[in-house]
């Protein structure tokens, strides 16, 4: 990425400010809607659901790294969710060292009542935004990621 003036570079950090308080203000929402709700799951929580409900039986090394946090706290979330029902641990048949993390018919049925839920959501931050414009802002935050990942 190539910066040619100082107003570019004060943008970007306005941008990553940006960032962080949209994510502050979803997250606030989100656990504003799974309270009226009654769900008792927190966001990180929900982020491991939602993982699993794409891939289940997965290692928790995969769910480190598609979280972006670290083993200590995966393991933690992961006993907390043990505790709730909503996932077991498998022994991996290929590597004894590891365990699989796997939904429990309570996580699967998570699914059916957070899906709705999480739609709610999701359209009420579209508010007045086309598209093109998500589609523009989508693009644009790949291509700082993918910068970043280099």
């Amino acid at each position: 990425m190539k910066f040619e003036k100082e107003k570019d570079l004060a943008r970007i950090s306005e941008l990553m400010d940006i960032i962080r308080n949209v994510r502050k203000a979803m997250r606030s929402h989100f656990m504003k809607k799974m309270k009226e709700h009654q769900f008792d799951v927190t966001i990180e929580m929900l982020e491991v659901l939602y993982i699993l409900w794409s891939k289940d039986n997965i290692n928790q090394q995969e769910i480190v790294d598609k979280t972006n946090r670290n083993k200590a706290s995966i393991t933690s979330l992961i006993d907390n969710m043990t505790a709730r029902m909503l996932v077991q641990r498998i022994p991996d048949p290929t590597d004894r060292r590891n365990n699989l993390i796997a939904l429990t018919k309570e996580g699967r049925n998570y699914q059916e009542k957070l899906i709705p839920l999480l739609k709610e959501v999701y359209q009420s931050f579209q508010m007045d935004i086309s598209s093109e414009e998500l589609e523009n802002t989508i693009n644009v935050l790949q291509k700082i990621n993918i910068k970043m990942m280099e």
